[in-house]
């Protein structure tokens, strides 16, 4: 059990940390994954499952112990830095030598009413001066957030609606940053003291999208244009809490101004292959559009 030979996820029952348990599964390398409730184990080749709780970090030591490298990713909570801040106590503390952290790309940005970033920001300083070896994600707007609510509004009205104007964005799939962080955590040498911003090969304005999923589901799909007050009407009646309608109609905002439309190469450099397109996203999801 000293020999270090497992990779340990945090987040382990979310889309990302799923998906990195899977690329993780399917090459063979065991793995532990931590929940806080094991009845949301998804039971895969190789993986081990944990309870703990990353607010109690007395529960953290047991699923480092045997672990080189770590994978931390958990979601936004009022409690978000402390927990993390234990996580990568915990790592220090259990001689890991790696730890990948799943950020995002508005941390450390200046992007007024950015909880998010700025929480993850906060998280990233903690990181680099514990000690630990690192590797920093910071993926930019998930492609599979096209999913749930927002296919099920294309399949009933074949309209999306959105205030981000004709603002662009370089969407990215959860596979490809889950494969990225996959590639790091089994061979981090190489990727030691870096930051990675992860973005989809191109950027992409609703507009654009609708028409993606017009052409793949030969429906047509109308792009309706919303005021940045509409959509902050719309989300405060779904009841969404007040720090997460302002960090998403900043990034609203930023998009419709036209400051999100970066285009990264990092996954096609650390993959040594081209990041997925939106095009490729609707073809393999295209029955939850139609």
């Amino acid at each position: 059990m000293e020999n270090k030979q497992y990779i340990t996820v945090f987040g382990a029952t979310g889309k990302i940390g799923g998906a990195v348990l899977q690329f993780l599964s399917a090459a063979g390398i065991p793995a532990i994954a931590v929940t806080r409730n094991k009845s949301k184990a998804v039971e895969l080749p190789g993986v081990t499952w944990v309870e703990a709780d990353m607010a109690v970090k007395e529960s953290l030591h047991k699923t480092m112990a045997q672990s080189s490298s770590v994978f931390l990713s958990s979601g936004m909570g009022s409690n978000f830095v402390e927990e993390q801040h234990n996580v990568i106590q915990a790592a220090a503390a259990a001689g890991v030598s790696h730890m990948v952290k799943l950020s995002s790309a508005a941390a450390g940005k200046s992007t007024p009413g950015s909880q998010i970033g700025k929480l993850h920001g906060e998280v990233e300083v903690l990181l680099k001066a514990s000690g630990i070896s690192w590797t920093i994600l910071q993926p930019t707007g998930f492609m599979q957030n096209w999913l749930g609510e927002f296919s099920q509004r294309v399949k009933a009205a074949r309209s999306i609606e959105e205030a981000t104007g004709d603002g662009k964005r370089a969407y990215i799939d959860v596979r490809d940053i889950a494969e990225v962080a996959a590639r790091i955590l089994t061979a981090p040498a190489a990727y030691a003291g870096q930051t990675y911003v992860l973005t989809g090969g191109e950027a992409i304005n609703y507009q654009q999208l609708a028409t993606i999923i017009s052409d793949a589901t030969a429906t047509p799909v109308t792009y309706v244009q919303l005021t940045i007050e509409a959509a902050r009407q719309r989300m405060e009646q779904k009841g969404m809490p007040a720090w997460a309608v302002q960090t998403l109609i900043a990034y609203t905002e930023v998009q419709h101004n036209g400051g999100a439309d970066f285009v990264s190469g990092a996954v096609a450099q650390i993959l040594e292959k081209p990041a997925r397109t939106a095009e490729d996203f609707v073809q393999d999801y295209a029955a939850w559009f139609n």
